[in-house]
This record gives structure tokens, sequence and C-alpha cells, in this order.
């Protein structure tokens, strides 16, 4: 149902991206609410056992199989500096596709928790703090946004995975499936 939804959701967004709002994915992730763009989403599976890499980077926790395919699950704990924790029973992991749109490409990342597709408007993002807070990144950062009783961190998607991710290529007889 959520994958219908996202699916459904990226559609609209694509049709209409001059609008004043955006489409996000919201998850949890060490207690913090996230969203994520959902136009970088291309499905939410259940959790399942990531199989790791040998000599893989620090924050490539390994792969799953996704229909066939070897899909890298990427720690964003590690790139948003947050503590590494285990993910509960309602884990997830949420596939993004990246890259160019002739040449897309998948990642996953662990969530504890999936909770909704919301459409979330321009005029209620907020700016990231900067000032005060020293030579604080915060790059990988869209903007906050209040939803309910929550604070939404908005996640640049494209900042936060960066080059680093299009450098890890499991198409080349390196797939374990």
């Amino acid at each position: 149902m959520l994958d219908a939804n996202v699916a459904e959701a990226g559609a609209v967004e694509e049709e209409a991206e001059d609008e004043v709002s955006s489409t996000y994915l919201t998850l949890e992730l060490g207690g913090q609410r996230l969203g994520l763009d959902v136009r970088h989403v291309r499905e939410v599976l259940d959790a399942q056992a990531i199989t790791p890499l040998p000599n893989a980077p620090g924050d490539v926790l390994g792969v799953v199989d996704v229909r066939g395919t070897s899909v890298p699950i990427l720690d964003i704990r590690a790139r948003l500096g947050m503590v590494a924790e285990m993910s509960g029973t309602e884990g997830r992991i949420v596939v993004l596709e990246l890259g160019r749109a002739e040449e897309p490409y998948p990642i996953g990342i662990q969530a504890d928790r999936v909770h909704k597709v919301e459409q979330i408007a321009a005029d209620t993002i907020e700016p990231v703090p900067r000032r005060g807070l020293g030579g604080w990144d915060a790059r990988a950062l869209k903007g906050l946004c209040r939803t309910d009783k929550d604070l939404v961190v908005l996640i640049d998607v494209d900042a936060l995975m960066g080059e680093a991710a299009a450098e890890i290529d499991l198409s080349d007889g390196f797939g374990l499936f």
C-alpha cells in the first residue's frame, strides 16, 4: 500500500513541479523524524537480512536482494552524525533511486519506522539554524518543518549521498545473488 502511495505521489509531484509544495516520505531514524523527497524514493521494503561486503567503505552496511538485483545499503546514521542503533521491529529499508534520469541506480537506507507520505508546503519549511553552531555541516539538510506535533528534518538526498554513492558499483561481477 505504501509503495503505491509513494509511486502515485511521485507521479503527481512530477506533473506539478511548479507548485508551492513538495511530497515527502517521512520516516523515523534514531528517534528523529526525517523527510525524503519522494522523487528519490523507489520503494519501501520490510526489513531483511543485510549481507555484509568485505572491504566495503565504513558507511556501506552491505547489500540486500531486491528481485534479483543486489542493492547496497548505506548507513545514513553515520552520514548524518547520528549514534548507531539497531532498527526495531518496525524497521524498513527505503530504496532510493539516484543518478541521472537516463542512468539511475538504487541505493537503500535503513529506517527505524516509515510514517507516511505527506505534502509539505514550501512556505512551512524553515531554514536550518546555522548561527552559533560553529563549523557544523548542514549541507545535507533542506530545512525544518512542523507537522502535527513533530519537527521533521527534511533531507537533501543528493547532498547526503553525494558522489560517494555513485562510486558504489555492484554491477560488474560483484552481485551476490
